[in-house]
């Protein structure tokens, strides 16, 4: 079949023209899904702006919803030559009066000097414990709480260097180190606690017969309670001593210079003594830090606000609108915000609103802090502040303390009452122990420690009181890496799980030793968890801490119970600021199952059903081209021959009337 390659040719007719308008005509539903898909295009990129604006406030309000941000307070030094201090937030403002007559130290020995690094000291074990030494009474009573060791030294590393070395690698809390002092090198052993209860004793077992002459390894022998050349025979250069201060002419002694426990809520770092001198500690509200964290809070809700509000306004000079403008699922949010920052917190404090401590609103829709009126409230509702931005826990007894909550857990004030205190699994000796422990008879002993396994291995010796071989046992189980607590009791040796609660019994499983440190029948106590209630269920006790029941208001609140007498306990007042709340309204608007992931998903199903009703569109249009072009076509080309045969015919009957 012949065809008509350019439309018209053969009859002048503008087929293209015609075919094109005819298809323009057709377009109108496919440009008003065009114009839908754009729109939703243009929303949805929208969304993305508005999750990630919400998603930086949520940054921004995640360093606010911790209570010390506007709990703040300076502890301050009149001397910080003497002493520096910082506070927590807990302390009590004011001044202090303090007196520091002696810095914390730690023990420091040296051995008699030898000629070279590499000379022999001698072979056989040192023993190395701490504890007390008290001049009085001639006394060395061991620190159960701090793990020795016992140290082999054979001929391949009984050198200076060699022990040295060898006592560093024991891993306690001792160092080793040799000191030239020009003359002769002597090893100096340093205690790396500072205090009196970690003074040293070095028990030496000398390979040459004799352990507590000056001779062999014996010269590192260590007994305060001897003399020297009988078991004293290293020399002190510096003693254990604990730190001694006054504060407002209460004495205080402490192990350490950082002391955080003598005035609640102040951590005290000591530098040196102040020779009579006082010294004012002056603690206070640290009120530039609150403001700063109230003023960040004020800014977080301002810079979202901004971007809400740029996507929803309508400039009518410039006729221009943001691309959520009228959009219900914004204004929900926008709403939701304004409606959470208005409300009261119920904290049963003082402090109720955002109003009684500055921030209020402003004519725009923005926040404004008023610094005078903030200022005012930390003068006078310090500790009501924190409430107001934080999750916080008030217990009426300072036995019961706030642990946590949980997303569930609702504000409100609820009894507690304990019927129950949680006790240590614990195992106690049936008689006396022997105090010769002797390789391979009645050196190793099996313990169970919380369901798990212990294997004791005790130094060979005769131990000089119960509460020696009480230390021996200690260093050898916290070795084990259990920290289960060595004491004595009635003579006996007694096992103390360090964990509360049920599951933390202490039992024998085996050893040489078993009876001949515990006795014949020792004595097992499992511990119990702490039980009671909250807001009138039972609890859940596990160790000391008491977590309230599914299914009511205090859901996830978990309380840890120290001590105290049983029954009714008081209130604990739980409560949620403004910072924490918003935080949580954002988990839930950001959340995959979240207000904006749902809109999104929305709007991508309808950008999807448009864009498939654009393809049969587009499909249904490119049928109907080629429908119109085919008619024409065909048109064209009839035209083109009714134009022929009225040529054909006018010549004919041109020639028909010439030849009449």
């Amino acid at each position: 079949m012949t065809t008509i390659s350019s439309a018209g040719i053969g009859s002048g007719l503008d087929v293209e023209s015609i075919v094109t308008a005819l298809v323009n005509a057709e377009k109108g539903p496919l440009t008003s899904v065009t114009t839908q898909i754009s729109s939703y295009q243009t929303k949805l990129s929208a969304y993305g702006t508005l999750k990630s604006a919400l998603s930086s406030f949520q940054s921004s309000l995640s360093s606010l919803v911790s209570a010390t941000k506007f709990s703040a307070q300076t502890a301050t030094s009149s001397d910080t030559s003497i002493f520096t201090a910082t506070a927590t937030g807990k302390a009590t403002a004011g001044d202090y009066s303090i007196n520091v007559t002696q810095l914390a130290q730690a023990q420091k020995l040296s051995a008699s000097g030898f000629s070279s690094t590499s000379d022999t000291v001698g072979t056989g074990t040192l023993s190395i414990s701490f504890g007390t030494y008290s001049s009085t009474g001639n006394t060395f009573t061991a620190n159960t709480g701090k793990t020795g060791a016992t140290i082999t030294i054979d001929s391949t590393n009984n050198t200076l260097s060699g022990v040295r070395d060898a006592i560093n690698a024991a891993g306690i809390d001792v160092t080793a180190s040799i000191v030239n002092d020009g003359t002769t090198n002597r090893l100096v052993i340093t205690s790396k606690t500072t205090g009196e209860a970690s003074s040293l004793k070095i028990s030496v077992t000398d390979d040459d017969g004799t352990s507590s002459d000056a001779s062999g390894l014996s010269q590192l022998a260590y007994d305060p309670t001897s003399t020297s050349g009988s078991g004293k025979n290293m020399t002190e250069l510096q003693a254990a001593k604990n730190a001694l201060l006054t504060i407002d002419g209460i004495s205080i002694s402490k192990a350490t210079n950082t002391i955080s426990d003598a005035l609640e809520g102040v951590t005290l770092n000591l530098l040196k003594v102040s020779d009579g001198d006082t010294i004012n500690l002056n603690v206070e509200r640290d009120s530039d830090t609150i403001t700063s964290s109230v003023q960040a809070f004020v800014d977080a809700y301002n810079t979202l606000n901004s971007k809400i509000t740029s996507l929803t306004k309508y400039d009518a000079e410039t006729e221009t609108k943001g691309e959520l403008l009228g959009d219900a699922t914004t204004r929900s949010i926008s709403m939701q915000l304004k409606s959470m920052v208005t409300q009261t917190i119920s904290n049963n404090g003082t402090l109720t609103s955002l109003s009684q401590i500055g921030v209020g609103f402003q004519r725009d829709g923005t926040l404004a802090l008023d610094t005078d009126k903030l200022d005012d409230a930390i003068e006078n509702n310090f500790s009501d502040i924190a409430s107001l931005f934080a999750a916080t826990g008030t217990s009426s007894d300072t036995q019961v303390e706030f642990v946590r909550n949980s997303e569930t857990t609702k504000a409100g004030s609820y009894a507690v009452t304990v019927t129950q205190l949680a006790t240590q699994g614990s195992l106690v000796g049936s008689s006396a122990p022997n105090l010769t422990i002797t390789d391979g008879v009645n050196d190793t002993l099996n313990l169970s420690i919380g369901g798990s396994a212990y294997t004791l291995d005790i130094t060979a010796g005769t131990y000089a009181s119960v509460e020696d071989l009480a230390a021996e046992v200690q260093t050898r189980i916290l070795s084990a890496g259990s920290n289960a607590t060595v004491t004595v009791e009635g003579g006996a040796l007694k096992i103390i799980n360090a964990n509360y609660g049920s599951g933390t019994s202490v039992s024998v499983t085996g050893g040489n030793a078993a009876s001949d440190l515990l006795g014949s029948s020792p004595t097992s106590t499992d511990g119990v968890d702490v039980a009671g209630t909250i807001n009138g269920v039972a609890a859940v006790g596990v160790g000391r801490n008491l977590k309230a029941a599914d299914g009511n208001d205090a859901e996830g609140l978990v309380l840890k119970i120290t001590g105290g007498a049983l029954g009714s306990r008081g209130t604990l007042t739980f409560s949620t600021g403004y910072a924490y709340q918003l935080n949580t309204l954002m988990d839930s608007m950001l959340d995959t199952d979240g207000i904006l992931e749902s809109k999104t998903d929305s709007i991508n199903d309808s950008i999807d059903r448009l864009e498939d009703r654009q393809d049969d569109l587009e499909a249904r249009l490119l049928s109907i081209e080629a429908r119109y072009r085919a008619q024409y076509t065909a048109l064209d080309t009839l035209m083109s021959s009714l134009n022929t045969t009225s040529t054909y015919l006018t010549q004919q009957l041109a020639s028909l009337n010439s030849s009449s």
